[in-house]
C-alpha cells in the first residue's frame, strides 16, 4: 500500500501534520484538501504545526498553511511531532546519492544525470556528476556544482545564503536562483566552462573562470 503524502497526528497541544518528503508539492496539497474536507470541520480551531517541510519552498509551506486556515486551524510552532515520522530519503526521485561531508559541512554528491521531472534538494551543498537537462531541478542550501551542462531550474542559498554560487561546465536556457534573487533566462549555448553564478550588487551575474595559463 503507499504511503500516504500528508499524515494528520493528534497530540494534547494540537495537530501535528506530517509530510512525506518523497511526495511531490501537488500531491500533498491535494491530500491536504481532501483530508480536510473529510473532517467536516472536525479540527476546526485546533491549533497545527507542519512537519517535514525542509524540502519545500517558503511559498509552497505558505500555501499548506493557507489551507489549513482556511477550515478553521491555528497555526503553531509548538505542536511536536509524533515518533512514528516518516524515512526522510533525498533525493525524491530514484537517484542513488551519497553523502559527502567535507570540511565540516553538509554535501550531496549525485551521479547521474537530472532528466524532466527529477528535483534534487538537500540542506548543504550539492554536486551533480552529469547534466541537468530541462525540467530537472536542484535545489540547494548551500552552493550547487554541475560536472555537466545545465539547462534546468538551479536554486542555491535557499536559506537566505547570499554567499551561496552555481558552478557548472554549461549553460543553456537555464533558470539560475540564488537566495532570493532569480535569473530568468541564460545564453542559449554557453560551452566549455566551467562558469560561476552568484549574486553581485544585488542581481545575479555569471561569468566564465579562468584558467591558468
Amino acid at each position: 500500500m503507499a504511503k500516504e503524502a500528508i499524515n494528520i497526528k493528534g497530540t494534547r497541544q494540537g495537530l501535528a501534520i506530517l509530510l512525506d518528503p518523497n511526495k511531490n508539492f501537488d500531491e500533498m496539497k491535494s491530500e491536504l484538501i481532501f483530508k480536510m474536507e473529510k473532517a467536516s470541520g472536525f479540527f476546526s480551531g485546533a491549533k497545527f504545526t507542519l512537519h517535514g517541510v525542509k524540502n519545500l519552498y517558503p511559498e509552497e509551506k505558505s500555501q499548506l498553511e493557507a489551507i489549513c486556515q482556511g477550515y478553521g486551524l491555528i497555526p503553531s510552532a509548538d505542536v511536536p511531532s509524533p515518533r512514528e515520522r516518516y524515512n526522510t530519503k533525498t533525493p525524491e526521485s530514484p537517484i542513488k546519492s551519497t553523502n559527502m561531508p567535507v570540511a565540516g559541512e553538509l554535501a550531496l554528491l549525485v551521479k547521474r544525470t537530472l532528466r524532466s521531472g527529477q528535483r534534487v534538494a538537500y540542506e548543504g551543498h550539492i554536486t551533480i556528476l552529469g547534466d541537468v537537462n530541462p525540467g530537472a531541478e536542484v535545489v540547494a542550501g548551500g552552493n550547487i556544482i554541475i560536472m555537466g551542462n545545465c539547462s534546468g531550474f538551479i536554486h542555491a542559498g535557499v536559506n537566505n545564503n547570499r554567499k551561496s554560487y552555481i558552478i557548472t561546465l554549461g549553460l543553456h536556457n537555464a533558470q539560475i536562483r540564488i537566495d532570493d534573487k532569480v535569473l530568468f533566462k541564460t545564453p542559449e549555448h554557453l560551452h566549455n566552462g566551467p562558469y560561476v553564478a552568484r549574486i553581485e550588487d544585488n542581481k545575479i551575474i555569471y561569468y566564465k573562470l579562468d584558467r591558468p595559463g
